[in-house]
């Protein structure tokens, strides 16, 4: 049986999004809407399909054949062999793996936390334990891959092959060439190059485990959210804040923030930072209205292109895009480079 071929393909899951939507019966199925921000074009879009966003077309193919095509044109030596690999490879291999194992079996855990909170009165959360230890590792690599597979990180990895490789030619060649003529170099990726790059690091199991080890090794913390203002989620869903000078996911001071709900999210923070909270690791904890502004805010500045809300209260976006208009800018640099 020929496999049908995935068109659209997310980049956060159609499941995890669901959360944040409301569904509506539409000939004996359910379409999932929810509100959106866009911040390029700064504008609200209301009961949007949930199936539209956070996706792309062929987002993960390798054309493997172009690849050959375009070695051979730049007189690289093909064997007859890999040639014949390449015509067997499954280009939608990483789509098909996401599909069937990613945002199945492996989201079940948050579906279990959600029946925990609905289940659990707030005066004994501190008592219950959130996860079972079962559940730790396989959550930790879920937010592993759901970190690397974004377009804000493909995004990334752009930025640093294209303007990483600038850098350095200017900085190796500053006394040898004119600067003006090594600042006119135009270095540009092609997009089948890209999606090889992005799924090397896709299928890169030690750093996906890297990055689930260094997860684990932080407080968890379930945040309860009873305000009156909803979390966002968005097309970059786990977002980070430096409390100290740097901001990387193992840095002391960092917090990583992953909403589950607009209700709930689950929230990493380092130990030695957060040594005083190590009481509530695992633990059920309420939130001001403030920390979910705080959290939104990130959700806003560290997005690709969409906020996602399940109300259409985007007031915060607004408001910060206004004193911040360069986040507007999709392609805004991500790294300090000098």
């Amino acid at each position: 049986m020929v496999k049908s071929v995935v068109k659209n393909q997310h980049y956060v899951p159609q499941r995890y999004l669901r959360k944040f939507a409301e569904a509506q019966k539409k000939k004996n199925k359910n379409i999932y809407r929810f509100n959106i921000f866009d911040k390029e074009k700064q504008e609200i879009r209301e009961k949007q399909n949930v199936e539209n966003y956070a996706s792309e077309r062929y987002f993960y193919d390798v054309d493997f054949n172009k690849l050959l095509e375009e070695a051979k044109s730049e007189g690289i030596t093909i064997e007859e062999e890999i040639e014949d690999l390449t015509n067997e490879v499954d280009k939608q291999y990483l789509e098909n793996v996401f599909a069937t194992k990613v945002e199945t079996a492996m989201f079940n855990p948050f579906d279990n936390i959600i029946t925990k909170y609905t289940l659990t009165p707030s005066n004994v959360y501190k008592n219950v334990e959130v996860v079972p230890e079962k559940d730790k590792a396989t959550i930790a690599y879920y937010l592993a891959i759901q970190f690397v597979r974004t377009k804000e990180y493909r995004e990334k990895i752009i930025q640093m092959h294209e303007k990483g490789t600038k850098l350095l030619l200017r900085k190796r060649f500053k006394d040898e060439i004119d600067p003006a003529l090594l600042d006119s170099v135009e270095i540009k990726l092609k997009d089948n190059r890209i999606n090889l790059i992005h799924n090397e690091q896709l299928l890169d199991t030690e750093l996906l485990e890297s990055f689930a080890k260094i997860f684990l090794k932080h407080i968890w913390i379930f945040a309860v959210n009873e305000t009156d203002t909803l979390f966002y989620t968005s097309d970059n869903p786990l977002v980070l804040y430096g409390h100290e000078e740097n901001h990387g996911i193992s840095s002391k001071g960092v917090e990583i923030i992953f909403p589950i709900t607009p209700k709930l999210a689950l929230v990493m923070r380092e130990v030695e930072h957060f040594k005083t909270e190590l009481s509530l690791y695992n633990r059920f904890v309420h939130i001001s209205e403030e920390y979910v502004k705080f959290y939104n805010e990130l959700q806003i500045g560290q997005s690709y292109k969409y906020v996602f809300s399940k109300d259409k209260n985007f007031s915060l976006a607004l408001e910060l895009m206004k004193k911040n208009p360069g986040l507007k800018d999709i392609k805004r640099t991500r790294f300090l480079m000098g």
